[in-house]
Formats: C-alpha cells, structure tokens, sequence
C-alpha cells in the first residue's frame, strides 16, 4: 500500500480525516496528472474539512477539464465554502458567458449574491436559472429568499403548479426543496396553516430522502460523555496549545451562531470561519473514536503532546484560511461533540453557547431545508432527542471548562443584540463598540426568525409541542 491512492483509499476506510486530507496535499505536491479525477481529490479534501486544499484540488481539475461547466463550478462551490462568496460570484459572472445555457451556474451566481445581501440582483439570476430549467427546485427555493411574497404573488402559483406537475421519477428531494420554499412563500404572506402543511410535506419527502440513524447518534454522544468526563480532564488540564486566537460558538441550528460569528469577527483584528466548516473535526481525526485505548493509543504514538499536536495542526491549517488574526471565531456544527477535544487541545480557547426557547427552536428547525446534512431535522421526535443530546453535550463542556465557558440566550439576543453581545465581546477580547455596531447592522435575522416563531406553525405545531413534552424539554 505505498502508492498514494492506496494510502488515500486506506485513510478514507478508516474516516481517519486528517490523514485523508494529507494524501491529498501530497497528490497536490507531486502534481499527479489525475485529469478529471482531480474533482475527486476535490471532494476528499471537502469531506475531510481540508478547504483549502479542496480548492487548489478544484483549480487543478479546471486545467485538466477546462472545458467542462462542472469543473469551475466545483471551485465557485468550494470558495463559497470558505465564505468567498464574492470570488464565487466573479468566477461565475465570467463562466455565463462561455456557458450561458446552464441553470447551475447562474443559480451559483445567484446563491453567492444572496450571501452578500444582494437579494435583487439574486432574484434576476434565479429568473433566468428558471427560464432554462423551470423545474429546477434549488433556483425556486432561492427566488422564495430573494423575495418577500405578497397576496395573489404570480410566482407563488407557478410553484403550486410545479409542485403538482413534477415529471414522473422526480427525487424526493427536489419535492422536498420546492415543499420548503412554497412554505417560505406561504409565512411571508401569513398564511401560516399552508405553510405548516408544506414544511410537513417537505420534511416528509426530506425524510424519504436522507433517513436518519439516531439511535447510532445517541451511542455516539453517550461515548463522548463518558471518556470526556471531569477526572480525564484534570489529568490532561496542562496538556494541549496554549493559544488565545479560538473562540468557538456552541448553538444547535436556527439558534444565531453564524449571526453572532459574523458580529464577533466585525473589529479589524478577528476573523471567522463558516458554520459549516469542520477545520477541528479533521484535526482531532489522530485521536481515534476517542475510546480509552484510542487515546491511550494515541499518547503512545503521539507522545505525550498529542493533544499539542491536534491544537498544532489545527491553529496551522487556521491561519492558512484566515492569516494572522489575533481571534478567530468558529461556528462549527460539530464543536458541541468535538468539545472535550477542543477544551483540551486549546486550553486558552474561549467557548460561547447560544440557547433558545425550545418551542421556537424546534420550529424553526422543522420549518427550514437545511442544504447540508442536519437529517434528523424532518421529523418532531427526532429534532427533540438531537437537541436533548445537544443540551447534555454543552452541559457537560460548561462543566469542565467553567471559567473558559459563557451562556447567552437568543432573545436577549433579539431584544438588544448590541447590548447583549457587549459583555460577549469583553469576555472574548475583542472591541465591543464594533461588534455591537455589526450587530445592529445585521438584526434583521431576529425579523426573519423572531422570539415566539412557533405561533407560525399554526395547528402543525402541536405535533412538534408533544415531541418536546415526551422529550422532557418543555
């Protein structure tokens, strides 16, 4: 197994992330002539949570497949990413012109827009997307957020008329998309019953589509909780990369934590990476499945720094996406589980937890399409266990890293979100006048997702209300 498509396949087997990401900077170092593969080495990289690496993987198919709408479309996906959003949109403003038939690239162009709040502008490339494709679901879902419907909208009826003549063989999750935005349709002109039956509707083809173990989730929070327990963390207290720069934000999903990323990277001096990154995730990929002999394992191979070496490798592939940052604010998904590592690892990192009345949550959980991963959040019972198991997960890393550890909540949040982000601010080291001044900027979110969402859910709530009540949520 020397040749390093073994070694790359081998990595992949066995989900060890980090080494999967490494194969494919030493493919990148030998300039192999992969040709088309190189959208492979591409997907690697991004699934491991190497973007940078992803992206030079995406340039390099472009000089391989130049011709091909897919290639370039591959480096506006993974710039987007990033947070590039302009370079995405640039990238796809040029490829229109040799490629002005294809929907996906003026769909991407209209997506990048939206990003950088330019819903108008976006609306016109979802148009035209929809003009060559008018049964293209991604582009309705995007005019649904480029826009706020009206009654008798035109556009809400070529939906409905979408909706019920989709060719035969349609995906589920194409249904699933269009379901979502007409429901986005149907909230924007109160219209809450309609739009509680096409979420309902929605998350039932989404569930189709992308089943959801949550049984083999439990297992795993379970395990987490029990080897990142107190006595293992006062062992390893005066381990790990003593570095001031992270400051991870711990929010289950629709909770604001890309919102309050994008406030606390405002001052000149910070900088933040994506909610959906999973920079840590790759980096803690050495220690195992983190079982008592993985990580005993892992000392042994590793030597005594090997929570240095995570902390290492993680602040290097860092300041490769955001430079010389004095903090850097991570949103990630995946820090509630990856907290013990994250704590040990990076003994001088910050931790910030959003909570959200679990009314509101599950609501605006349920009611959203999610465009990557989060499938145990199409069906009521399952969004109450995960965010159970969410709860435990920041209990327990509030625990441990007492001092290092802050709670806000959400509608404190959108009662004052200067005033409330202030002592955020402090507590993290970062100005406070700047960051309450991109908070206001940016409040309107509270608008779009406001305390007391669940009123929209009209009589479809009750169904999420009793999966919280035998949740013991509320």
């Amino acid at each position: 197994m020397s040749d390093p498509f073994s070694r790359l396949n081998a990595a992949i087997d066995a989900e060890r992330m980090l080494d999967v990401a490494d194969e494919v900077r030493n493919l990148l170092k030998s300039n192999a002539p992969l040709g088309a593969r190189w959208g492979d080495m591409a997907l690697a990289a991004l699934s491991s949570g190497d973007e940078m690496a992803a992206l030079d993987a995406a340039k390099k198919l472009t000089e391989a497949v130049p011709d091909n709408a897919d290639s370039w479309l591959w480096v506006a996906s993974v710039h987007s990413t990033l947070g590039q959003h302009g370079e995405a949109l640039r990238l796809m403003e040029r490829q229109m012109k040799r490629f002005p038939n294809h929907p996906t690239i003026h769909r991407r162009a209209g997506r990048a827009l939206l990003e950088m709040g330019q819903p108008q502008t976006a609306e016109l490339c979802f148009r035209k997307a929809l003009e060559i494709d008018g049964y293209d679901a991604q582009s309705y879902e995007g005019l649904a957020h480029s826009k706020t419907f009206r009654p008798g909208d035109p556009d809400l009826a070529t939906m409905e008329e979408c909706r019920i003549g989709w060719p035969e063989g349609t995906s589920a999750d194409k249904r699933g998309i269009l379901s979502y935005a007409l429901a986005k349709a149907y909230a924007d002109i109160g219209e809450y019953e309609a739009a509680g039956r096409r979420v309902t509707e929605g998350a039932g083809f989404y569930r189709e589509f992308a089943p959801f173990d949550l049984e083999r989730h439990e297992r795993g929070v379970e395990h987490v909780l029990s080897i990142y327990e107190e006595r293992f963390a006062r062992a390893n207290a005066d381990a790990g990369m003593v570095d001031a720069r992270p400051v991870f934000i711990m929010a289950p999903p629709a909770a604001g934590a890309s919102w309050m990323a994008r406030a606390l990277a405002a001052p000149d001096d910070a900088a933040r990476l994506e909610r959906n990154n999973g920079l840590l995730w790759m980096c803690g990929s050495t220690l195992g499945d983190h079982t008592p002999d993985d990580l005993h394992r892992a000392f042994l191979e590793g030597g005594p720094n090997v929570l240095v070496d995570v902390g290492r490798v993680y602040l290097q592939r860092l300041a490769e996406i955001v430079g010389e940052a004095r903090r850097v604010i991570d949103p990630s998904g995946l820090i509630e589980i990856a907290g013990g590592a994250a704590g040990l690892c990076l003994p001088a990192a910050k931790f910030v937890r959003i909570k959200r009345d679990p009314r509101d949550l599950a609501w605006a959980i349920y009611s959203r399409r999610f465009r990557k991963g989060r499938h145990w959040s199409y069906h009521p019972d399952d969004i109450a266990r995960v965010l159970v198991l969410h709860n435990r997960l920041c209990d327990r890393w509030a625990s441990l890293f007492e001092d290092r550890f802050m709670t806000v909540n959400y509608e404190d949040l959108a009662a004052d979100p200067a005033k409330a982000l202030k002592p955020v601010a402090e507590f993290v080291g970062l100005d406070p006048e700047a960051v309450g001044a991109e908070a206001w900027l940016n409040s309107d979110i509270f608008k779009a997702d406001p305390v007391g969402v669940k009123e929209r859910g009209g009589s479809r709530f009750a169904t999420v209300e009793a999966a919280l009540e035998r949740a013991g949520l509320v």
